[in-house]
């Protein structure tokens, strides 16, 4: 999906979060919007937050609404739309739901799929940004294997980029990240991405270069030659003196 980065020129003017949670990843097929919110080939943006429920851990950091019945989805969510849109300012509203069954994923899907159309209605008529953020919980197991598959698709793409000579021991299993999970579900590897990389060269040579410019100011004033003061007993202080 689209790349998410901050907007330093245009300022939402209200925003929504709709957490998504229990059983919601496996009736994905009975909520076609959602889905394609969450499309790959969708222009929408996308950060993926690696560790064990963690849009669970994220919406009860934002005390957001609970909700217990699917039936009353729809009616707090019309309620915090309401409330975007007649507040003044750059307001927030949360709410979550655990989703169950394919019959609360119907209602879920239904109830967003009106209240979008209603917050691009009245955003485009009153000239407002309305952002809407939705937090669906993967598997992280389900979350490993699409890493391991995007890593596998990069790797048969740069195999194919080559002459064909180097694939005659190749590994037909494909590339799998090395590691392990921790007691609370977060993927824990020695190895090192590019950022992680960089940063420490940049920070290396940086202190490198800072301390090399310290010593030698510090042996330039060590071994500064002595010599009279020329303000202090030059021509212009006698000229004071007089």
């Amino acid at each position: 999906g689209m790349s998410v980065v901050p907007d330093l020129f245009v300022r939402a003017d209200g925003g929504v979060v709709i957490g998504l949670t229990g059983n919601a990843e496996e009736n994905l097929s009975s909520m076609p919007t959602v889905a394609a919110l969450l499309n790959e080939e969708s222009n929408n943006g996308k950060i993926n937050v690696a560790g064990n429920k963690s849009g669970r851990k994220l919406m009860k950091g934002l005390q957001a609404t609970r909700i217990e019945e699917s039936s009353n989805f729809d009616a707090t969510l019309s309620a915090k739309a309401k409330s975007i849109l007649s507040a003044n300012g750059n307001k927030l509203e949360s709410m979550t739901m655990n989703v169950n069954n394919a019959e609360d994923a119907k209602q879920v899907d239904a109830s967003l799929s009106r209240m979008l159309k209603v917050l691009a209605k009245e955003a485009e008529a009153k000239g407002n940004t309305i952002v809407v953020h939705l937090v669906l919980d993967r598997d992280v197991e389900t979350e490993l294997a699409a890493i391991n598959a995007e890593e596998r698709r990069r790797l048969n793409d740069n195999e194919n980029n080559n002459d064909g000579n180097d694939n005659a021991d190749g590994d037909e299993d494909g590339y799998e990240i090395p590691g392990y999970y921790d007691d609370n579900g977060d993927f824990i590897t020695n190895y090192r991405t590019i950022f992680q990389i960089q940063y420490y060269g940049v920070i290396l040579w940086t202190s490198v270069g800072l301390f090399s410019i310290f010593v030698a100011a510090n042996y330039a004033t060590v071994n500064m030659p002595l010599m009279p003061d020329t303000l202090l007993f030059g021509e212009s202080a006698k000229m004071v003196a007089e």
